[in-house]
């Protein structure tokens, strides 16, 4: 999987022996599909902050430089949980070659479990599996060719083990799903808003369709209104069943929880940058997650001071 990573030299008041002061970097490597956000919140945290340099590099980690900050966009479990402050939250839809003969026989609109028998492959171990049993829709899968962060969410969200997505796999970035489903009539995909709408017009970019949903009048009021900020604004204020949504995060390795800069910069993003999560095609934190993030950001202040204090 590609990756970016942002490099950011904030220069700390931190004096050495001798009255020389040094910089403090903080890595943050990302998942493409959310760096447009990120680049966002440094450009912003630069504007507020004039003492921070920040350079972006697009590539692999700079050798023998570790990352202070990892970008998390897939359900965690178990102690991960606790070295992630959440930042922001995904969406993704089901998106389909204009042409694609699914659009037709699903006008009506497709219900979980058609999502799910059109997505994955069937248990075979199951007792309710009937081999004979024909598909009600058909259409060919597209999904990445990796554990990414959005074949795990898709499959976590429906409660279907990963290695069990059907169809063709596709190496690289995200947007590349969107690419094959253009080239083949039956295909579709899942993929995030910041990647299926045009994010200056605000509507759904005009070379993909999406794919019919069976939903209540006013979800399908704000999703066939093609515009991203209605279908924000509906995911925001309630849960759609056939819709995945899913927490992205910063992740700081043990070694860096006590680096005040880091902690810096993640409160700014949870306080300061919400406000652009919508500009990107990111829905912003609920009000309940957006207050135990920033709790568990200062308990970690309050523990370092404590500690150092000692």
């Amino acid at each position: 999987m590609k990756k970016i990573v942002y490099t950011v030299l904030l220069f700390a008041i931190i004096a050495l022996p001798g009255g020389k002061l040094f910089a403090q970097e903080i890595h943050i490597e990302d998942t493409k599909f959310v760096h447009s956000i990120v680049e966002k919140w440094i450009s912003e945290y630069k504007k507020e902050n004039p003492n921070a340099t920040i350079h972006i590099k697009v590539g692999q980690a700079t050798e023998n430089k570790a990352s202070n900050l990892n970008i998390i966009a897939q359900p965690v479990s178990g102690n991960g949980n606790e070295r992630v402050v959440y930042v922001g939250r995904y969406a993704l839809l089901p998106v389909s070659n204009p042409q694609n003969p699914l659009l037709g026989k699903a006008a009506k609109g497709l219900k979980r479990k058609d999502l799910i028998d059109l997505v994955f492959e069937k248990d075979i171990l199951a007792e309710d599996f009937d081999p004979d049993e024909k598909e009600k829709y058909t259409a060919t899968v597209y999904t990445r060719g990796s554990k990414s962060p959005t074949a795990v969410t898709l499959a976590e969200y429906f409660d279907q083990p990963f290695e069990r997505i059907k169809g063709k796999k596709i190496l690289g970035d995200d947007i590349y799903l969107l690419n094959a489903i253009q080239k083949d009539e039956t295909g579709i995909a899942f993929n995030t808003l910041n990647y299926v709408f045009d994010l200056k017009s605000r509507q759904l970019k005009s070379e993909i369709s999406l794919v019919p949903l069976s939903l209540k009048s006013r979800q399908k009021e704000a999703l066939q209104s093609l515009n991203i900020d209605r279908l924000l604004t509906l995911l925001e204020e309630s849960k759609v069943e056939t819709i995945p949504v899913e927490n992205f995060g910063l992740q700081i390795p043990e070694e860096y929880s006590n680096n005040e800069e880091v902690r810096n910069f993640i409160s700014w993003v949870l306080i300061h940058g919400q406000q652009y999560n919508h500009e990107y095609g990111f829905l912003t934190l609920d009000q309940a997650t957006l207050a135990s993030q920033k709790t568990q950001l200062e308990d970690s202040r309050h523990e370092y001071l404590s500690y150092s204090n000692n």
